[in-house]
């Protein structure tokens, strides 16, 4: 009896430290399980600006590595903007709202501000504004164009400008007037989520080398949160259900017929916080609160690390661009559509391997580094066998391939990805039944 009340208070504990009763903020900031050590110069919360065709969980390992040095999940901000509207749109305005309400939240007197990508454009012009910019302790410019000077009304904002020679999508290069940092051998992706450029960042803002440059792993449980969205225009989905599975890593079955958890986005498109088992294969489905659009089975690696920025993006509807390019995917019961997301770095061919149920992807014609490719659309283009040819206009595209590759349904199968050894199991769900998006974290 008295080792189930321990385990009773310790789960309670638990629960509290995951956030259950707290009210959350902008990004579900809640405690980890077990604190890392408190940092002493962590005064300003910081705010970050994803690129083109991103969204907030581009920062996850950053998010990760402040808080294995002592950030508390309250200081860290990540904000979703629409990429595919950045010239017509309002983006500085609502990043100027964003800030205001992480001021409000926090009770901080400015924030630390960092962008990647389109997400460098949004931050200058957002830093243009000298009543904006008097709200910035300092600016982060991560693969993102060169600029004439460092940000801020007269080139007054103390900037750090982070590039690659190895980037393929930004001609990156050093700003006169900012602090430079040429990081040699990085993709556009990785000199967002490197440890060599979150030692930089880390030293940009606290003058002293950051106390690690390892995630610390936590457990036996950790706490996650997250958000559902369309891909591409970031728009948060209002009650949708979203359901984790734990599944058998060896085959991508479940281990019960119920979920583990289940939640209901709120307005803001979020769900949790909740704590899950650390470093165990999970399947979490999204289901969108409109029927007619495409439910999605996201297959995951172990998470080992707190993690606020666990998003699941599902297909807006047309007329939307991402809607009009996504529409063709199959629907079917007689074949499996896989989606392959390699969610911190590029797949370079004779760099990376990247295979699914064992055909290579990371090829000349689908990993040149040129192409940067994040992301791989798997389906059959109608006539039942696997041609690795080129299906859909995703080629057309940075980032994204699109390859013809069969997985019938006749009979549940596991099907193999694997990046750079590392192997996730998703099971052959037909089409009609969702998307499979198999996630390298």
């Amino acid at each position: 009896m008295l080792h189930r009340i321990i385990i009773g208070l310790l789960m309670t504990a638990l629960s509290l430290a995951c956030g259950e009763n707290e009210s959350l903020a902008l990004t579900d900031p809640v405690e980890p399980p077990a604190s890392p050590v408190e940092c002493d110069t962590c005064i300003y919360p910081v705010v970050m600006v994803h690129g083109f065709l991103a969204s907030g969980d581009t920062w996850t390992k950053f998010h990760q590595l402040f808080t294995s040095n002592g950030y508390k999940w309250r200081s860290l901000y990540a904000f979703d903007w629409n990429s595919l509207n950045q010239f017509g749109g309002n983006t500085p305005q609502l990043l100027d709202q964003f800030i205001d309400k992480v001021l409000a939240e926090t009770g901080a007197t400015r924030v630390r501000l960092m962008g990647h990508s389109a997400g460098g454009g949004v931050c200058y012009t957002y830093l243009s504004d000298p009543v904006r910019a008097a709200k910035v302790d300092g600016y982060v410019h991560i693969g993102s164009s060169v600029q004439s000077g460092p940000a801020g009304p007269n080139g007054s904002e103390p900037t750090l400008n982070l590039w690659s020679p190895a980037d393929e999508v930004v001609d990156g290069g050093d700003i006169s007037g900012a602090e430079n940092v040429m990081i040699p051998g990085k993709d556009h992706y990785q000199i967002a989520t490197s440890k060599e450029s979150f030692a930089a960042v880390w030293q940009f803002f606290h003058n002293t080398a950051p106390g690690t440059l390892e995630i610390t792993p936590q457990g036996p449980l950790v706490c996650i949160a997250g958000k559902v969205l369309y891909f591409g225009e970031n728009t948060p989905l209002v009650n949708a259900k979203v359901e984790l599975y734990e599944v058998n890593p060896a085959n991508g079955e479940r281990i019960s017929s119920s979920p583990d958890f289940t939640f209901q986005t709120d307005t803001d498109g979020k769900y949790g916080p909740e704590n899950i088992k650390a470093n165990t294969t999970y399947e979490f489905v999204a289901t969108p609160p409109n029927s007619s659009q495409r439910v999605i089975h996201y297959f995951r690696e172990g998470i080992t690390h707190l993690n606020s920025l666990v998003y699941l993006r599902t297909i807006p509807p047309p007329p939307s661009l991402a809607g009009i390019l996504l529409a063709g995917l199959p629907k079917t019961d007689q074949q499996t559509v896989i989606n392959v997301f390699s969610a911190s770095q590029a797949v370079v061919y004779q760099r990376d391997t990247l295979l699914a149920a064992g055909s290579e992807l990371s090829t000349a014609q689908y990993a040149p580094p040129s192409k940067t490719a994040i992301t791989y659309f798997l389906y059959d283009d109608g006539d039942a066998q696997t041609e690795l040819t080129p299906v859909g206009t995703f080629g057309t595209f940075p980032f994204m391939n699109g390859v013809d590759m069969f997985f019938p349904t006749q009979a549940a199968t596991a099907i193999p990805l694997t990046f750079n050894s590392r192997t996730l199991h998703v099971r052959n769900i037909p089409s009609s039944q969702g998307v499979v998006v198999g996630v390298f974290d």
